[in-house]
């Protein structure tokens, strides 16, 4: 009798657990994708023909959403208010599109709720179903660029157009080619053409070289403008000299030829 007590015992302990985990949550699985990708779900449901999705998540009706329309609740009882997914040989799959939901999604943790009757996120209780997490995020789309120089507080022209001074991070900029330019005064401007495709963080470092000093011409007065001259005495000549002697002379000697005639 005690065997038999004993056996009986395990086997309602075994329908008990078993009994648990057909109506209870299977382990759930986390999934991690961008809004817009397409994100695989499936999961097991031996000995039946039909599976009903549906999901909870940011914005999303508390009794749960259809898995294309996060606006769109679900009713117990009512199948064609969930999404249906057939299941083949105890297992079904469906492909959740998170591009393409009436309504958008937002960014968050999302719970996709596979249950084997019609019913919402407040009836599962006493129903087979199991669970998958699901975190969205929004993608990348855009780029930057961190511009640095040496010496810095040089001006930044991204695409001929100004965008500040060194060092400046260049963020949110759409995929495509730009021409960073930097110049500072008294140094040689440097460029550098740099594609930048979604998700790319890339760094610009710029050493600028100093400019050579101006040179300026020394003043050479032009040999033909004329230039100012002194006035010079004509130079004084012997026969200017010995002209007014002899003068002198001859007069004197008249004199004293008269004077001796006198007598």
């Amino acid at each position: 009798m005690g065997s038999l007590r004993f056996g009986k015992n395990c086997i309602v302990i075994a329908i008990f657990v078993a009994a648990f985990l057909l109506a209870g949550i299977a382990a759930a699985e986390t999934k991690t994708a961008a809004i817009g990708d397409r994100v695989p779900l499936s999961g097991k449901a031996v000995g039946y023909d039909v599976v009903y999705l549906f999901m909870t998540g940011p914005g999303v009706p508390s009794s749960g959403s259809r898995m294309d329309s996060s606006v769109s609740p679900v009713v117990t009882g009512n199948p064609n208010t969930f999404t249906q997914v057939p299941v083949n040989d105890g297992y079904w799959n469906y492909t959740w599109n998170t591009g393409k939901v009436s309504g958008g999604l937002a960014e968050g943790d999302y719970t996709v709720y596979s249950a084997t009757q019609p019913v919402s996120a407040q009836d599962l209780s006493g129903v087979p179903y199991s669970s998958i997490d699901v975190v969205l995020y929004r993608p990348v789309t855009t780029g930057s660029i961190s511009v640095t120089s040496t010496p810095s507080r040089a001006q930044v022209m991204v695409n001929g157009k100004y965008s500040g001074d060194t060092p400046l991070n260049l963020t949110s900029l759409t995929p495509g080619t730009y021409e960073i330019e930097v110049s500072l005064q008294g140094y040689i401007p440097a460029r550098q053409t740099i594609p930048i495709q979604a998700g790319d963080r890339k760094e610009a470092d710029f050493i600028l070289q100093p400019a050579a000093p101006a040179t300026t011409a020394a003043t050479i007065p032009s040999s033909t403008t004329p230039q100012p001259t002194e006035s010079i005495p004509p130079p004084t000549t012997k026969a200017s000299l010995s002209l007014p002697l002899i003068v002198i002379g001859l007069g004197i000697f008249a004199c004293l030829g008269n004077a001796l005639k006198r007598r």
